[in-house]
This record gives C-alpha cells, structure tokens and sequence, in this order.
C-alpha cells in the first residue's frame, strides 16, 4: 500500500459503522476520480464527477471550521447554490452538531447491519423462511461455496449480464436502473483488483456452472462490509446460501454491513427479511 492508501487507511480506522472504506471507493474510480488531502491535523477526501466535486464522507476532525473549509473549496470549483456541493455520511450524532452550527440537512441512505452469528446460525422462527430456501437449494443441486479464482472472471462476467437481464424489466425509469448499469465496471474492479485492496470473494458453483459470487472487506475489528451479490436469481434459496455462508466463515467479527438500499422499495424488503439489529441512517449537509 502507498503512502497515500496509508494515510487515507488511517482516515477510515475511527470511522463509525458506516461501510464506506477504501475499497469501496476504488471499486468504482470509472465513475468518480477520489482525492485524500491532508492538512496539518484535517484531513478531507473529495470524490470528482465531470466538472463538479463532493465530499462522500465528513472531514476529519469533524468541526465546524473543516466543514466550512469543505463548502468553501466546493464553492470554487461548483459554483454557488445547492444540491451539487454537499457532504455525505453523516451519522445522527454529526447531524446534530451540524444543524446547531446552522447548516440544512437531510437523510440520505439508511444502511443495514446484521448479528452474524445469528445469520450464521439461522436459529428460530425468524429465519424459517432462509432455511427453508437454504434446505431446497442444497437438496436441488450439488453446491459449492469456495474463494473467487482469477480464472472465474469470465464467467462472473456473463453472470453478471445475466443477473442484470433479470433486474432491468423492474427497475424501469428508477434510479437502480441507472446504479445498474453504471456499476459493471465497479464489479469487475473489485473482482479483478480487490484481493489488493484487502477485498475478499466468493463464488457458488452449481453442477459446475458458476451461479453466484459476492466480495467484502472488513470495516473495522468487529464489522465486516459486504458490498456485492450477484446470483442467478431463477435459483430458489441462492441469495440466502451465499450470505448466509459468509456469516459462518467470519468468525472473529460481531456486525455484517450489507449498505443502503439503493433507494429500491424491493432491495429494502430483501434486507429486512434478515432481521437487521440495526439501521444505520446516514444525512447529507448543504451549504449554509
């Protein structure tokens, strides 16, 4: 890892539970150039797109001058009024502080975290439903549950034109549509780079084919993000076996981070479903 990685892993290592991290940045550098700046103690990462710029996640420390230094750059290079300049990933407690210094903000994603040994155990009446698809799919087909190879990026590739196949007729005119078919590239970076940047993957193989695959990194001591899963979504009990899996193998973490929603009614039901222990509601601020 370069010096630049080093300083900006150390802008991550007292982050809350949050599943912004390094990699989740890197993955999707085709779409947005991220710079980590440093100034004395403050420290900043801005996130590039076309001509304008923002701040993804809250200066470092959080205070009223580093979150005033934030609008000031952004004024420059956006121009002035709302909506372009803004900073992203404010828990509830920087809201707070935010509003008292007399800036507007709003809710943006509500991320959701999950007990993994209650997952990776899938005991009782709350997760009947995910055994039950668990049990059909491993009593239909062979399954294997093993790590991403290089020699699997092919086939991950037509797994993913296939899963994307499968989405686009419900998500017509949506913002998901648009988050679709902009992430290919973020996948096939994390897939083919993230083992680099401390990303971990899986794949599922079916009778031989390869029918789902999802890649995480750890977050912090106790957290583990996972931020993609892709699966053949004509295969009953799929999406639960891969995840569910995952839970059983990180043993030494207490939370799994699966991110926000997307703002898809659907996705929000599918997470729900898994009984989160807690929904971590994240607020942009506007300038002042």
């Amino acid at each position: 890892m370069d010096l630049a990685l080093e300083k900006a892993a150390r802008f991550f290592s007292s982050a809350p539970a949050m599943s912004a991290s390094i990699p989740s940045f890197l993955m999707w550098q085709d779409e947005f150039a991220y710079a980590f700046t440093s100034k004395g103690p403050n420290s900043f990462i801005l996130a590039h797109y076309d001509k304008y710029v923002y701040f993804p996640i809250p200066p470092k420390p959080f205070n009223v001058d580093t979150l005033q230094t934030a609008f000031n750059y952004m004024k420059k290079v956006n121009g002035p009024g709302t909506g372009i300049s803004r900073v992203e990933g404010l828990t509830e407690e920087q809201k707070k502080m935010t509003e008292s210094w007399g800036f507007a903000t709003r809710p943006t994603f509500t991320e959701y975290l999950y007990d993994r040994s209650q997952v990776a155990g899938l005991h009782g009446d709350p997760y009947r439903a995910k055994r039950a698809e668990i049990n059909h799919l491993v009593k239909e087909h062979s399954v294997v549950l093993r790590p991403y190879r290089e020699s699997d990026l092919i086939a991950c590739g037509n797994l993913f034109d296939l899963w994307k196949a499968q989405r686009l007729p419900n998500l017509k005119g949506e913002m998901g549509e648009k988050m679709l078919l902009s992430s290919q590239k973020a996948h096939f970076r994390a897939l083919h780079q993230g083992e680099d940047w401390g990303m971990d993957a899986w794949v599922v193989i079916l009778e031989n084919r390869l029918a789902a695959y999802s890649v995480g990194t750890p977050l912090s001591p106790d957290i583990y993000g996972v931020y993609l899963e892709v699966t053949d979504l004509t295969v009953k009990g799929l999406s639960a076996y891969i995840f569910a899996n995952i839970c059983r193998q990180m043993e030494s973490f207490d939370l799994i981070n699966t991110g926000d929603a997307e703002g898809l009614p659907r996705l929000a039901e599918s997470k729900e479903h898994w009984h989160p222990v807690r929904r971590l509601q994240l607020f942009a601020v506007d300038p002042r």
